[in-house]
């Protein structure tokens, strides 16, 4: 069932956007093209998802947003969510993908299968550089995926995350330890936590680097690079290679997809 607006709706009302990652959710209030005051809480904490949820609806107009609208890649969160915010706002939320439209064509060879949340990206990328472009998301897992100059999503490539790399290790070996993130000051390992510390973030950073350059071949040149993801942050100085960072393009990505629909919708 595709969502319609009521005859009385404003377009013009603040919304509340929602990511449901993995690990993290992320809320925000999206308003005249801008999100306003992102939000980040683990998605297995449901007490923390509703004390952010209800901070975002105390800001909205006379407390009730015009709509929720989610984004997600885990179905029991989302489920939990969507039961939540009918009971708090008597409407059900909107969920990209179902009952509003993905925000950008995507050409891939089932579209029901890939992740809401790439889909988000990409068009959140491309209406923010307006060309071709390649995205990575550095989350749980990191994804690295091609937008054509059309504005179409031809797919891309999935792998696993840092932490999921280093807790593989870990937990698969009678030996290795467990550690975290970190980039040695050389590039071999003189004890076994710089050594796999090289070869996880070194390794991970050299993986998208390698699919980056296999898209340029396709292409014939070198795509402007835009990258997100919750280890962002610690990887990008490791990845000369970026030409863009943007925080949060997953919301944005769930904000235009709702403009999107409202504008062919004739809201």
């Amino acid at each position: 069932m595709i969502y319609r607006p009521p005859p009385s709706f404003d377009p013009e009302a603040p919304i509340i956007v929602i990511d449901i990652g993995n690990t993290t959710t992320s809320v925000a209030t999206w308003h005249g093209g801008a999100l306003k005051t992102p939000l980040t809480i683990a998605t297995d904490n449901p007490l923390s998802f509703e004390e952010a949820y209800a901070a975002h609806v105390k800001s909205a107009p006379l407390g009730r947003p015009a709509a929720t609208v989610i984004s997600s890649v885990v179905p029991e969160a989302l489920e939990r969510i969507r039961v939540y915010v009918l009971a708090q706002q008597e409407q059900e939320a909107l969920v990209v993908g179902e009952t509003i439209p993905l925000p950008m064509d995507v050409d891939v060879s089932d579209k029901r299968a890939i992740g809401v949340d790439r889909v988000c990206q990409a068009a959140a990328a491309y209406d923010r550089i307006q060309t071709g472009c390649t995205v990575v998301s550095f989350g749980t897992a990191v994804t690295v995926d091609l937008v054509d100059d059309d504005g179409t999503l031809l797919g891309g490539a999935i792998l696993p995350g840092l932490r999921m790399q280093l807790q593989a290790l870990h937990e698969n070996t009678a030996a290795l330890p467990e550690v975290q993130p970190g980039i040695p000051e050389l590039p071999y390992g003189r004890n076994t936590t710089e050594a796999i510390q090289n070869g996880v973030c070194r390794g991970l950073t050299g993986a998208v680097r390698g699919l980056v350059e296999a898209y340029a071949t396709h292409l014939n040149r070198w795509p402007h690079v835009v990258a997100t993801g919750g280890d962002v942050a610690f990887l990008a100085p490791h990845c000369d290679f970026l030409d863009t960072i943007v925080s949060d393009l997953t919301l944005r990505g769930v904000g235009l997809a709702y403009d999107k629909h409202l504008a062919e919708q004739g809201a």
